[in-house]
């Protein structure tokens, strides 16, 4: 690894240009005064004792007192580990922060809990995406008409880890050959799987929000569009009582 990528591998764990170039001309020099670091980093004389007073507040340089001062780096092992163990933090923080905003913004939505809202996509499986985000904020149970696909893996997903989640998930679909293998993984994660052919894609979320696909997503189309109700009783009641009778005339799976 040559000085370039040494440089840049410290501006990536933390540090500015300047404190990287300084710290580079330490581990060269081990322990030098001020001047001849700053013309070995070819950092400007005017600047290189602050960047050596913050890598020293940083416990990455130690500054040894005398006539005159001196400045010594610590081993290489200490500097990486430190910088590491400083990033580390910085994500914790940042993670933390970005579950706080998540949180004021699930509240922050909520104020929409009884919008209707029929959309468009270009791309399928930007509703598979959109869907699988709702299904992963299901509390209780999931109902649904659909198709077994792996190649929506976001919707699977979804599926999946809701029933890991203790969400009961019963689903009618329709399961061609190529898909008996993601039937049973369905089967074995939890998921209440019968088959008998629909030709819908349609959900319904704790008893309450209904997402359904208004266009034939098995064709090609140059958009598709799709309706969220996100509390409406009727329709919810509707679907469920269909559901039921489908459920009562569909067969289980073969695996």
């Amino acid at each position: 690894m040559n000085e370039a990528e040494v440089n840049a591998l410290l501006e990536q764990l933390g540090l500015t240009e300047y404190e990287a170039k300084t710290l580079t001309a330490l581990f060269k020099l081990r322990e030098s005064e001020a001047p001849e670091v700053s013309r070995i980093a070819q950092v400007p004389k005017t600047r290189v004792y602050d960047v050596l007073d913050r890598l020293t507040k940083r416990k990455l340089v130690i500054e040894i007192y005398g006539r005159p001062k001196k400045y010594r780096v610590v081993d290489a092992e200490t500097v990486f580990g430190e910088l590491i163990s400083q990033k580390k933090s910085e994500i914790s923080e940042l993670e933390q922060k970005a579950n706080q905003v998540k949180e004021l913004l699930s509240i922050t939505n909520g104020g929409d809990e009884a919008s209707e809202r029929v959309m468009k996509v270009k791309d399928k499986f930007d509703f598979m995406r959109i869907l699988a985000q709702e299904i992963d904020q299901a509390k209780e149970q999931v109902v649904a008409f659909t198709g077994l696909d792996r190649e929506h893996a976001h919707l699977r997903d979804a599926i999946k880890n809701a029933a890991k989640k203790n969400v009961k998930v019963k689903l009618i679909s329709k399961i061609p050959n190529e898909v008996r293998k993601l039937a049973k993984e369905y089967s074995e994660a939890g998921v209440d799987l019968r088959e008998l052919e629909h030709g819908m894609h349609a959900y319904l979320i704790d008893g309450k929000k209904v997402i359904l696909a208004l266009s034939d997503f098995a064709q090609d189309r140059p958009e598709y569009h799709f309706t969220i109700w996100n509390n409406n009783k009727p329709m919810a009641t509707a679907l469920n009582h269909y559901f039921d009778a489908c459920w009562s005339k569909a067969t289980q799976p073969k695996h």
